[in-house]
């Protein structure tokens, strides 16, 4: 598409206003020098040409062209905006939309080319070109998201021996210090279990040597009735001094 940006010279002709003579000039030299490849000297004219017609369209395409091809691709885009906005012609219009979306396309952004497109197809219907480059655009979208889906694939499914060693390892590393932990807490839980449960030495139950000869038991049945005949004297004194009648006070 970029013969149609060096062919437009003979529309500047055409044009409602008349261009000025040294705007066509150096648009013609600027033309010239951009086939012989000397994109510095190309653009210098095309700024000459400027200062006496800064609404030419074609001028602006023709600078898109050469910032394109100098890999300033925002700066080519603007140019080509440009260049639709002071159309004065459904062509250059046409021109201006199929040079945006080509170069959208080139840096990736599918969508945005694909909407130029569109735009371009609303001028000329029938154009085999913009219909081509279109269907090429998708087909070149389908194989890359099926690369990207198939370099996923691999990399999941076929990841580096050295890597997939190296996950094994780590993962390996993982589970004995998980394992070295368990042990250690259980370890520490049997300890914990012993201490609580051992018995203290102070308090060992005292062993049991036989059955109380007879004269302890009547060492203890004598204690006992001793015990009572002191909580019945008690009892009884305490109840007489509550019983006895008070003397007469009159």
């Amino acid at each position: 598409m970029r013969n149609f940006l060096l062919l437009l010279l003979p529309f500047l002709i055409s044009c409602a206003k008349t261009p000025d003579v040294r705007t066509l000039w150096h648009n013609h030299q600027a033309v010239k020098l951009q086939n012989a490849k000397n994109w510095e000297a190309s653009q210098h004219e095309l700024l000459e040409a400027f200062q006496y017609d800064p609404f030419q369209p074609e001028l602006h395409l023709n600078l898109g062209l050469n910032l394109e091809l100098r890999k300033e691709h925002e700066k080519a885009l603007q140019q080509y905006a440009a260049s639709e906005k002071y159309a004065l012609n459904a062509f250059q219009k046409f021109v201006s939309r199929f040079n945006r979306a080509q170069l959208l396309g080139r840096d990736k952004k599918i969508a945005e080319a694909l909407s130029e497109y569109q735009r371009a197809l609303e001028i000329v219907p029938s154009s085999k070109e913009v219909k081509t480059n279109i269907e090429l655009l998708m087909q070149n979208q389908k194989s890359q998201d099926d690369q990207q889906k198939n370099d996923q694939q691999q990399k999941d499914g076929n990841q580096n021996p050295q890597d997939q060693q190296k996950d094994q390892k780590d993962q390996k590393d993982q589970k004995d210090e998980k394992d070295q932990k368990d042990q250690k807490d259980d370890q520490k839980n049997k300890e914990d279990q012993k201490k609580e449960y051992k018995p203290n030495p102070k308090y060992q139950p005292r062993e049991f040597k036989g059955e109380l000869s007879p004269s302890d038991v009547k060492k203890i049945l004598d204690e006992i009735k001793q015990q009572e005949q002191k909580i019945r004297a008690e009892y009884n004194k305490k109840n007489d001094y509550k019983e006895r009648p008070r003397d007469k006070d009159w």
